[in-house]
């Protein structure tokens, strides 16, 4: 593990290092790739307490964070428990089963992965369902905060619950033991749960999922892993023995293989006490003594390259990895090796940021990672998502700049600025130690128990930082890279669209390619100078010309001389964060259609160009060691911009804020480079089963409306740079057109001068513009969509529900209401007793400007099923309308919005969000009691009466995708 308590710093292998790299937007790509939109930190102004180990020779084992109390009971169960009080109210429990998809025989392939489903289909002590509704009741929901996952190697059961209810944290742990050792294997449920979990397989099919079978065998060649994807083979999911599924259960749920985990607010010695009560009985019995085999990850001395297409996949990637002995630090010694591994990889990808954006760079995005990959092996990866027809420049492109960082280093200069942005996300975790969210702490003991990852705490990480990164050398951290680029154990994956067979090289060709540019000679990088400021010469200020304080939502509204709002609110919520947004109408609604697909891409455009007279690289150098960042968009109806800071960074906040609306930048050349890589990374999706069906909907809704745009390659193209600033600076104009609201760790004194400087001097003028409204021009009516296309035997089906009629907050909760119910009935009738889906989705959205509303149910399915599963879900809407439901389900409902609520008032972005809205001249913001009266206003009758109101299937749309030549009624 490169990193110890930044998860989203850890790697767990090359396909999450895809996803994360690779899908996201292509904007997102890029800055992530540079650092130029640095994820923001928290502080307070009271200095939070810092537990301080007792140990600072930094010498031998890492130590255990003090704040954890960790024991083990007599029959080998160990445990973690943390007294964490944010969230308030609230407890995460987890029970650990070191047990995964590795451990299963040939016949019980899949079958670690369905015990974790059985869990829920009743125990010794809770029936089946009685565990979901119980969770439900108490105002939690199933899937956010019930849940489980099994992976090769372990299986994780989750719970958060209420704390400050009586009987509720006993009765979780009571839960987590009747998983442990009490699940119940009912023959019938048995049966039932198949077609679920089959369902969960089939949902997950398609081009990815049939490229990483054909690379799996690659990856994990000569390891049982390549053997065991914890999902199973569909022969055993079908027809399994129940006795081989309930071997595994008895043969690997064993007391010295669990482990429990505890964090939330509560006394500690409580849960110590509830977990004796509960866990100490689990007794080993002699058929349980069967050996736990220990599997490893084979050198190779020769590459493995798997190269692979697909004809539904709709972008090229290459992946380069090379394994390593498995780096987990447990001494202070070995935590140093990470720090420099951390600091090589950091730099590395500012490397790859930098010449993704030149124009005629052949990736989309790229980067690289070093961490653990599987069970005794770590791995150095390089991997990138490719140009169409790039895949062999991308290899050069990889493993040029490697070739660059392994013959002529690093410079001093970076060094000394990633140190700074290394020490600065330390600080700010440690500043954060009382701020940390318990789901965050609880997942991250997790990751201790079943891989050893150190749990040294947030504090003393700072510490280690302090004392270990000022003595780390460069020579120390270019030495790396040739440790790492080894000959023997690489392994090579490109994958790509069929329509891409032609451009990819052969497995020669590319071993010889790779062989070709190591040898070559390479340039030394140059690092350009880092900008001091960004603002050289300060505006001429303005000034604040009243201030008033509002009592109820404890903030204070103030009116600057240029006639901007804004609206502050001290909070302590985190120390060291501060979160703005800034709103205003009109957007694209302002423009004619030709006009507004000339430039519906101006905000990235800009943003891409950078800011005043630097480019986004120059940005990104400056930002390191800094926590801000501020981004401007535009949408349909308004244009806005957002951002946060840290206390130490807030007036580099604000001079950032102050040049997004007075000195947008305009660049071609990263105008071109952005146009390439967004045209490259849309340039087949059209052509994917999804993309066909999406579009077809479109244009059965929308086909009549001129502002209906299929987002494809031409429309990219066609962007104009000069309408598309012209446009972004016209929306960002006029700063009292505009309402700033910012929420946080804020000295008022000082956010006065700084409003002063930087927002009272930007260019206003009184009038305010309004967003237009434009008709959607949608074709109602009973509509039917069917398209036949793609591979899986799978089929892909949308129910949707629209209407008009005026919003209010009112119709807006009744809407929500209905959707919670509407989701719980169709989970329990269409999963649970139809076994007919893996998960069905219900999603409601109410136009406050459009005043229409609109309900969405989506699932996949057997093809064979779509018109058994289809007649069902009416079914349950026309009970909905005919009958009352069972009182408990509007009850689970006000209990888990109120539940909802509570956590979120205690966050900067509730308020953010809230304060915002009420900032809206044309908006009447429902108070916090109000919208407690109209939460507990809900009720079966509402129900009904809201099913009769949104659920209208006179202006309906019935979509269905099938794979190719598969035929089904639609009717």
């Amino acid at each position: 593990m490169i990193w110890l308590y930044f998860p989203s710093l850890n790697q767990q292998g090359s396909s999450m290092l895809n996803k994360r790299l690779f899908n996201l937007s292509l904007i997102g790509i890029v800055l992530l790739c540079i650092g130029c939109s640095v994820p923001l930190g928290n502080s307070i102004t009271d200095k939070p307490s810092i537990i301080r180990h007792a140990a600072h020779d930094f010498s031998g084992a890492l130590p255990i964070s003090p704040r954890i109390l960790k024991g083990q009971l007599d029959n080998g169960i160990t445990y973690l428990i943390r007294q964490n009080n944010t969230p308030e109210k609230r407890t995460e429990i987890r029970l650990i089963v070191k047990a995964g998809s590795i451990l299963e025989d040939d016949n019980q392939q899949g079958f670690a992965h369905f015990v974790e489903h059985m869990a829920f289909n009743g125990t010794e002590d809770f029936d089946k369902q009685e565990i979901v509704e119980y969770v439900e009741s108490i105002g939690m929901k199933f899937g956010a905060h019930l849940n489980a996952y099994t992976s090769f190697d372990e299986t994780v059961y989750k719970l958060q619950l209420p704390s400050d209810e009586e009987g509720t944290l006993e009765k979780g742990i009571h839960i987590l033991e009747n998983w442990a050792h009490k699940i119940k294997f009912d023959a019938l449920e048995i049966d039932k749960e198949r077609g679920v979990v089959l369902e969960e397989m089939r949902a997950r099919q398609g081009a990815g999922w049939r490229i990483f079978n054909k690379q799996l065998p690659v990856i994990y060649q000569g390891s049982q892993y390549a053997l065991r994807l914890p999902i199973g083979t569909k022969e055993v999911l079908e027809r399994g023995a129940h006795q081989d599924l309930v071997r595994f259960y008895k043969d690997w749920y064993r007391p010295e293989l669990m482990a429990l985990v505890a964090v939330g607010d509560f006394d500690p010695n409580q849960v110590q006490q509830l977990f004796e009560k509960y866990f100490s009985s689990i007794e080993l019995t002699q058929e349980r003594h069967k050996q736990k085999p220990i599997y490893t990850i084979p050198d190779n001395s020769a590459p493995l390259v798997t190269i692979e297409t697909d004809p539904e996949l709709t972008r090229t990637t290459v992946e380069i990895q090379i394994k390593q002995a498995l780096v987990e630090p447990d001494t202070y010694s070995q935590y140093y090796q990470t720090l420099l591994a951390k600091l090589f990889i950091d730099m590395l990808n500012g490397r790859f940021g930098e010449a993704t954006l030149a124009p005629k760079a052949p990736v989309i995005g790229a980067g690289s990672s070093f961490g653990r990959f599987r069970a005794d092996k770590s791995a150095f990866t390089l991997a990138a998502t490719a140009k169409p027809t790039k895949s062999k420049e991308v290899v050069v492109f990889l493993l040029t700049e490697l070739n660059r960082v392994l013959k002529h280093g690093f410079t001093q200069s970076e060094l000394s600025r990633y140190k700074q942005n290394l020490l600065s996300k330390l600080d700010n975790a440690a500043k954060e130690i009382n701020t940390t969210q318990s789901s965050k702490l609880a997942n991250e003991y997790v990751r201790h128990v079943v891989r050893g990852e150190s749990i040294a705490g947030i504090d003393h990480y700072f510490a280690i930082g302090e004392k270990f990164l000022p003595l780390i050398t460069l020579d120390e951290v270019n030495a790396l890279g040739k440790t790492w680029f080894t000959a023997k154990n690489r392994i090579i994956k490109i994958s790509a669209p069929e329509s891409d067979k032609s451009n990819l090289p052969s497995k020669a060709e590319l071993l010889s390619l790779i062989e070709h540019v190591m040898q070559q000679q390479v340039t030394a990088y140059h690092d350009s100078q880092v900008i001091q400021q960004l603002v050289l010469e300060k505006p001429k200020a303005g000034s604040i010309i009243s201030k008033v304080y509002d009592e109820k939502l404890d903030s204070h509204v103030w009116m600057l001389s240029n006639g901007v709002k804004v609206v502050l609110k001290q909070t302590d919520f985190k120390h060291d964060e501060i979160q703005f947004s800034a709103r205003a109408n009109g957007g694209y609604s302002l423009l004619e259609p030709e006009m507004m697909f000339a430039t519906i891409m101006a905000a990235n455009i800009v943003e891409m160009s950078g800011i005043a007279n630097y480019t986004l690289a120059d940005i990104a150098k400056f930002s390191k060691g800094k926590r801000f960042w501020v981004r401007a968009k535009i949408n349909n109806d308004n244009q806005s911009v957002s951002g946060s800071s840290s206390v130490k960074d807030i007036e580099h906040f604000m001079q950032m804020l102050h040049l997004k609306f007075a000195a947008p930048r305009k660049d071609r050349e990263a105008f071109d480079s952005y146009i390439s890589r967004v045209e490259s990374s849309i340039s087949e999706r059209f052509n994917s089963p999804k993309g066909v069906f999406s579009e077809q909907i479109r244009l059965t809704q929308y086909g009549q409306n001129p502002r209906s745009i299929k987002f494809n390659a031409d429309v990219v193209k066609d962007q104009d740079l000069d309408k598309s600033y012209r446009f972004y600076q016209k929306r960002f104009a006029n700063a009292a057109n505009f309402n700033f609201v910012f929420v946080g760790n804020i000295d008022l004194s000082q956010m006065e001068t700084l409003l002063n400087t930087y927002v009272a001097s930007l260019p206003a003028i009184p009038k305010r513009d309004k967003t237009i409204i434009h008709d959607t021009l949608r074709t109602k009516g009973k509509l039917t969509v069917k398209v036949e296309k793609g591979l899986v035997p799978k089929a892909t089906v949308l129910l949707n529900f629209y209407g008009d009629s005026l919003w209010s907050h009112k119709k807006q909760m009744n809407l929500n209401a209905l959707e919670y119910v509407l989701s719980s009935i169709l989970r329990e009738r269409i999963r649970e007793e139809k076994s007919g889906v893996y998960g069905i989705n219900v999603k409601s959205a109410f136009s406050r400007l459009h005043n229409q509303y609109s309900t969405n149910i989506s699932f996949t399915c057997d093809p064979n099923r779509v018109e058994e599963l289809v007649a069902e879900i009416h079914k349950v809407i026309e009970t909905l309308k005919t009958s009352q439901t069972e009182d408990k389900y509007a009850l689970n409902y006000i209990a888990q919005k109120l539940k909802s609520r509570e956590t979120k008032l205690t966050t900067n972005a509730f308020w953010k969000n809230y304060l915002q809205w009420d900032a809206e001249a044309d908006y009447q913001q429902l108070g916090l009691n109000e919208f407690v009266s109209l939460v507990e206003s809900i009720n079966k009758r509402v129900i009904k009466d809201a099913a009769n109101s949104y659920l209208n299937i006179d202006d309906s749309l019935t979509a269905i995708l099938l794979p190719q030549t598969h035929k089904v009624s639609t009717d």
